[in-house]
């Protein structure tokens, strides 16, 4: 049974960078099935890593595809001791493909003796090819040539994608689709052809495409002065920190990874100072750096790191941190020379040990940095509190922290633009309020109108494009979102109090406060909640049956409205309130009464938060 690769999670993708990927119910994009194909050596490019895609094969050409497709594909080689054709001498660049691919009976010479090698490849001819390699033999093909053959891969889903017809030539791309269907096809025996290769399956039963790209991986390596000091970028594909990038993009102390046809570069550093060592100083496979602990990848970061090396604990140093989020190097922070930027989250006291291991106690604050983690530092300044939004530089023994003023920024977010400023496409954005700081992605952003006073800081860099971002709680993201169930307020004398229910997630709660109501009133609302406690209720705004909802978002008279990621639906009947998914409610939307609330208009950052489904 075909099983097709349909699952590969894009937040694994951006981590390895690898290629954009648009994934559909019918299957892989052909970005990734083309990456597929070149990992597994089936096809390869020309001299500037072109698969030529448009062009027709030869029967030379396919027999090396399916020897490169076998059990056999580190086995043979093109050069052959004996012609195995009239056509086809010893020295004919194919020879020892054809010759195996003959012998193992996956293709046939001519009556005559020849074997044509210039001749084209049709789709029965491919069709037959692939079914031999599944362990497929004539008595299992019903009816004359070529109709058992194509009725039984058509019924096995090889023809999945491809256009060429019975009796015409197939193109490098209706071979590229077939050798993908052939990977994810059970061969006779009941196992996935892909896995009697050796490659990987996922969880899923499908082929491990992550962990294909891995394994043909070289690096890491740390870009010291260029990239083309490391690995040549003609005919390769860049990616720098998950996003298409160019090799004029990669920079000094970037971490980098590359195969045959791609390169992946990480700026992905961590700065603060050097507290502990496990299991040991001498000999460590992880240090604690900023309040983060962080697994050592390399045996150059291991020795830097330990009693043997120029970095002690005590010192404030900077990690460079591979794909996996693992130290490839580390360097004294005045080596790499840049500052962190982030909002402060928390205040403390913390336990550090200078050189000489002796231990002394300091104030710390606690910040989300622009790649939406945090870090602790020692910061003595009691101005420096929850929520500034800060820079700290670092010097040879202490950093500096200071206070970053607001910074006017206005416009549409449109194409990777803001008013007349470009954003960088790894752009860091953070959103902001009172109760904490979360991570943002451009996408989230796209079409919105940003003013004044919904951004407090943004950085650019030497081009001029944003690099940087933090917003002040244009989102709404930060807030919970739920259904007030029970409202009970009180009044005695000069004393307030109020008893609420709601449900977030289908989880009820109920929560008291003294002093004070709320204002609330029954359905979804937007809740404020500060140390478990519910401080404040806003009601959202509805839209009732609206004319489409997809995917994406509902519309209603010329107006559109999208989800947010977390949008939660409800089934309401009979007074109680059960989830139900998005896509159970799409697929039967005619037998509900449909109502969706949002915070705010979409141009405003705002989303659907909340639906109910009512049975008609």
């Amino acid at each position: 049974m075909k099983k097709r690769i349909v699952s590969l999670l894009l937040t694994a993708a951006v981590l390895l960078g690898s290629v954009p990927i648009a994934l559909a119910t019918s299957g892989a994009s052909d970005s990734v099935i083309e990456e597929i194909i070149r990992n597994t050596g089936i096809m390869t490019g020309d001299a500037d890593g072109d698969l030529n895609l448009d062009s027709t094969v030869t029967r030379a050409e396919y027999a090396k595809m399916l020897v490169s497709a076998s059990s056999y594909k580190d086995k043979v080689s093109g050069a052959s001791n004996s012609s195995p054709f009239s056509d086809v001498p010893y020295t004919h660049w194919a020879a020892g493909y054809i010759k195996t691919a003959v012998s193992q009976g996956w293709l046939s010479g001519y009556l005559d003796g020849t074997y044509r090698p210039n001749n084209t490849v049709t789709l029965e001819e491919a069709a037959t090819g692939v079914l031999k390699l599944l362990g497929y033999t004539t008595e299992d093909f019903s009816g004359s040539y070529p109709y058992g053959q194509l009725a039984l891969y058509e019924s096995l889903g090889l023809d999945a994608q491809i256009t060429t017809s019975q009796g015409s030539s197939m193109t490098r791309r209706d071979m590229m689709y077939l050798f993908y269907n052939l990977l994810n096809t059970e061969n006779t025996e009941g196992q996935v052809y892909a896995e009697t290769l050796g490659y990987t399956l996922d969880e899923n039963g499908e082929i491990d495409y992550l962990s294909m790209v891995s394994d043909a991986l070289e690096g890491p390596y740390v870009v010291e002065s260029s990239i083309s000091s490391i690995v040549s970028t003609y005919g390769k594909d860049v990616y720098r920190n998950g996003y298409v990038s160019s090799a004029d993009a990669i920079c000094k102390y970037d971490v980098i990874y590359y195969n045959d046809s791609t390169i992946w570069a990480y700026a992905n550093a961590v700065t603060g100072t050097y507290q502990s060592a496990s299991p040991s100083a001498s000999a460590p496979t992880a240090v604690t750096v900023a309040g983060t602990e962080y697994e050592i990848e390399t045996n150059d970061a291991a020795l830097s790191l330990s009693t043997l090396g120029e970095l002690n604990i005590g010192d404030i140093i900077t990690l460079l941190l591979g794909r996996d989020g693992e130290v490839v190097a580390a360097m004294l922070a005045t080596e790499y020379a840049e500052s962190t930027i982030g909002v402060v989250t928390a205040t403390g006291t913390g336990t550090y040990y200078d050189s000489v291991g002796n231990a002394y106690t300091t104030r710390t604050i606690t910040i989300t940095a622009m790649d939406g983690e945090s870090y602790t530092y020692p910061c003595s300044e009691s101005s420096i509190g929850e929520g500034g939004v800060i820079s700290i530089a670092f010097h040879e023994s202490e950093s500096e922290v200071s206070t970053l003023q607001h910074a006017s920024l206005r416009g549409t977010v449109s194409g990777y633009t803001i008013g007349s400023y470009t954003m960088a496409k790894d752009v860091r954005i953070l959103d902001m309020n009172d109760m904490g700081v979360t991570r943002v992605y451009y996408s989230r952003l796209d079409g919105a109108e940003l003013d004044t006073s919904d951004v407090r800081y943004y950085a650019t860099n030497e081009d001029g494009e944003i690099t940087d971002l933090i917003l002040r709680d244009f989102t709404g993201d930060l807030y919970e979102y739920g259904i007030i169930t029970g409202i009970k307020e009180e009044e005695s004398g000069m004393s307030l109090s109020g008893t609420y229910t709601y449900l977030i997630d289908g989880e009820r709660t109920s929560t008291t406060t003294s002093n004070k109501t709320l204002g609330a009133s029954f359905g979804p609302a937007r809740l404020t909640i500060e140390d478990g406690q519910l401080e404040a209720v806003r009601a959202l705004e509805e839209i009732s049956q609206p004319d489409t909802i997809t995917q994406l978002g509902v519309t209603k008279e010329d107006e559109s409205w999208l989800f947010w990621d977390d949008c939660t639906v409800y089934r309401y009947e009979g007074g109680t309130y059960t989830l139900l998914s998005l896509t159970e409610l799409r697929n039967n939307a005619s037998a509900y009464r449909i109502t969706c609330y949002y915070d705010k208009d979409t141009e405003d950052g705002g989303r659907i938060r909340i639906v109910i489904a009512r049975p008609q």
